[in-house]
């Protein structure tokens, strides 16, 4: 099963000892791994069901793109709030999740594409300025190299 989003990420949206409390079932005062791996590839699955209907061939995606691992991580932290049973009225994600589920299915119909833009290279990009006494002017003009 593919995973679109790392507990790295999901540390940077949610503090260790919320998710802590969010995984640790056991009561061992640390985040419960097992928990928080199911959790990122159920995510991960939900994004490929909803999407398998347009990518079934290129699923996992492999590299993944940006949006994709954005979206996961959005249902991963819902998932995780939702998990301790926390209302969506007070759950920090809901409204992100609800979007990233809109755009899925958005997706699924055919109305939405995914951007499979993993990085944007620039080392092909020329900037193109007017050297002055008080630096570099910027002609807003970019040429590709070739």
């Amino acid at each position: 099963m593919s995973s679109y989003t790392t507990s790295a990420a999901i540390l940077g949206e949610i503090q260790r000892q919320d998710l802590i409390a969010l995984t640790d079932d056991d009561r061992e005062g640390v985040v419960n791994d097992t928990v928080l791996n199911q959790i990122i590839a159920n995510a991960s699955g939900f994004i490929d069901s909803k999407v398998a209907s347009v990518y079934g061939n290129q699923l996992p995606f492999n590299p993944i793109p940006s949006s994709v691992a954005n979206m996961a991580l959005t249902i991963a932290c819902y998932r995780l709030l939702r998990r301790r049973e926390v209302p969506d009225e007070k759950n920090k994600f809901y409204e992100a999740y609800k979007d990233v589920v809109d755009f899925l299915n958005r997706v699924n119909k055919g109305d939405a594409m995914i951007d499979d833009a993993v990085t944007r290279d620039f080392s092909s990009v020329v900037y193109m300025g007017t050297r002055t006494t008080y630096g570099t002017m910027g002609s807003n003009n970019l040429a590709r190299s070739l």
